[in-house]
């Protein structure tokens, strides 16, 4: 009884077991067979990607920046070659290409792809196209060149395209198909609208079964404009000519950039970065020491959004707005009118190992300063007079980094999201920043942390503070506007507000009569604006002298404003170990506005050091 129950069982989990296998090949052969049939002929299919034309690229004013063209190419079917017929193809193509070299036609040959191009057919005779197109293995494909036609101007904001590493083809889906990806600026940041959808040739063996033409990608209209990016450009290079002829440094003086921002839109209306490169070599491909060459030279940064300065007297403006705001002045002082007496020198005791005396730039001292003057002629006393006072009111407490506080409603310490890649963050320190530093970077910081010094050097853009350009400009606009917005290159890309300040209009009136100031009689910039004559009264600006460690020359600053009565453009020039700010970077400055005013141009010609 025991084993017949025990056989049935068996019999019965066999039986159960057989039908569910019955199914699963009727279902293969049934529902699924259409589906892996298909997976199996798939398997016999190649494709052959065709790159998509990548969308245009205009200025503001319609002008073409960037074109695609599309051009002919010879490719040959290699799965239609074979030994009879090697030699006969080996001999056309040395025959009608003269230029191709033995190794490269044998290259041709031992390649494993379908299609393997043979030369671009942009120059040859007709006929000859016409004649080989007779031979069944050769085909004509059409791909898309691109050309930038302003050469090295927009070299940085525009970018390049080149090969897509694995990341990126994991990044852009197109960009495998392609074969060509944005590696820098507008082409790197809008490579999904750019870019554009592969075709496909698709093979089953050695013949094409189907064709799929590609989608070009869209174009683009960007804010800058061409007259005043090639202005700003040799104007640029005309200070960094100047800084070189005038100082003596131990680096050759090669890197700057300007920012001519419009206050009111956002719009980036021009954006130059020295050294730069011409993205056509790139696209035709360079050697790998030329490669080398450009990275060593920092050609490939766009030192407009990466160059991360401390930005010296410029950011003086920020202690400005919150002496305004806060009515806090040096001690003893009620307003912005009252006056101290600067002797060239500040002298006074920390407890807590500072340094206890501060040097001006002027060793003779600037005499009775307020507010104002000290803007005009960039006195250190008079603000580090100010930074004493946080320190003596709020050291040690959460009102002690109320100057950090201001500076970040202007945007400093943060991205500005501008639409270009790898935009740099820049520094403002506080001690917070200083106890995370003795943890995580020791070397820049001292065991006591975060002093009154600290506080000090921050007032008047020193120390660990670090800045981009563009920051600055936004900085500058901010104050003017009343809105930290993101600045932007395409002309339909949205701007983002991040934050907003309250701004009263008697304190841009306020501003903008000092920042005139700095460029007229009396003020720092007054000899590199003093080529203007009475149209200069009409401009205004902040210069900047940022000292650098390591025996490097000054980093030399200049903030400017079109116009005083109809403030349209902010314009940041730096130029990385250029000096005084008041000598080179300001009549840099100088010259952009004279085109921005519609004034005749004269040359960048040397100011006075002044700070």
């Amino acid at each position: 009884m025991f084993n017949i129950f025990r056989l049935r069982l068996v019999f019965f989990t066999f039986l159960f077991l057989s039908s569910f296998i019955l199914f699963d090949v009727f279902k293969l052969q049934t529902t699924s067979f259409g589906e892996n049939n298909e997976i199996i002929n798939n398997q016999n299919y190649d494709i052959f990607y065709i790159p998509a034309p990548r969308g245009e690229i205009y200025d503001r004013n319609g002008y073409k920046l960037v074109s695609t063209r599309i051009e002919p190419y010879l490719y040959i079917n290699t799965r239609k070659v074979n030994k009879e017929n090697i030699s006969l193809y080996k001999q056309l193509i040395k025959y009608n290409f003269i230029d191709l070299s033995n190794l490269d036609i044998n290259n041709i040959f031992l390649s494993k792809e379908i299609l393997e191009p043979v030369i671009s057919l942009q120059n040859i005779d007709y006929d000859v196209q016409q004649n080989l197109l007779t031979y069944d293995a050769f085909i004509v494909v059409d791909l898309p060149v691109r050309t930038y036609v302003e050469d090295s101007l927009f070299a940085q904001t525009i970018g390049y395209i080149g090969k897509p590493t694995l990341d990126e083809q994991n990044s852009f889906q197109n960009s495998k198909g392609n074969d060509r990806v944005g590696k820098n600026g507008l082409e790197r940041y809008y490579e999904s609208i750019l870019g554009g959808t592969p075709g496909k040739l698709i093979f089953s063996g050695s013949e094409i079964i189907d064709v799929i033409p590609p989608i070009p990608g869209k174009n683009i209209t960007i804010t800058v404009d061409t007259e005043l990016q090639r202005i700003v450009k040799e104007s640029l290079i005309q200070g960094i000519d100047l800084a070189n002829n005038n100082f003596d440094t131990n680096n050759i003086i090669q890197r700057g950039a300007v920012v001519v921002l419009n206050i009111e839109t956002g719009d980036v209306h021009a954006i130059v970065s020295l050294p730069d490169f011409n993205p056509n070599n790139l696209v035709s491909g360079i050697s790998e020491f030329e490669y080398k060459q450009l990275e060593r030279a920092q050609a490939f940064n766009n030192f407009a959004i990466q160059g991360l300065y401390p930005p010296g007297s410029v950011f003086k403006v920020v202690a400005y707005w919150l002496a305004v705001n806060e009515n806090l002045f040096p001690e003893g002082l009620e307003s912005a009118n009252s006056t101290i007496k600067c002797e060239g020198s500040l002298s006074f005791g920390f407890d807590d190992g500072s340094r206890q005396v501060y040097k001006d730039w002027k060793p003779d001292g600037h005499g009775s300063v307020n507010l104002s003057q000290a803007i005009k002629q960039s006195c250190n006393v008079y603000f580090w007079d100010i930074a004493l006072k946080i320190w003596r009111d709020y050291g040690n407490t959460d009102g002690e980094s109320i100057l950090q506080e201001y500076s970040k409603q202007l945007g400093f310490s943060s991205l500005t999201q501008i639409d270009l890649p790898y935009e740099k963050v820049g520094i403002i320190p506080d001690r917070n920043l200083f106890e995370e530093w003795k943890i995580s970077r020791p070397e820049l910081v001292r065991e006591e942390g975060w002093l009154g010094g600290d506080l000090m050097n921050l007032i008047i853009g020193q120390g660990a503070i670090t800045s981009t350009p563009l920051q600055i400009a936004n900085a500058y606009k901010t104050l003017l506007t009343g809105k930290n917005s993101s600045p932007k290159i395409n002309l339909d890309a949205e701007t983002k507000l991040i934050n907003e300040i309250k701004i009263r209009d008697e304190f841009v009136t306020f501003l903008l009569r000092d920042l005139n100031t700095v460029t007229n009689e009396g003020g720092t910039a007054y000899k590199a604006f003093s080529i203007l004559g009475e149209k200069s009264k009409d401009t205004g600006g902040k210069t900047g002298t940022a000292q650098n460690s390591g025996g490097k020359n000054n980093t030399s600053w200049f903030v400017g404003v079109d116009s005083i009565s109809n403030t349209n453009f902010v314009i940041v020039t730096v130029i990385d170990e250029g000096g005084s700010g008041s000598a080179v970077a300001a009549p840099v400055t100088r010259r952009i506005i004279q085109y921005l005013k519609g004034y005749k141009l004269t040359p960048v010609e040397f100011g006075e050091i002044t700070e």
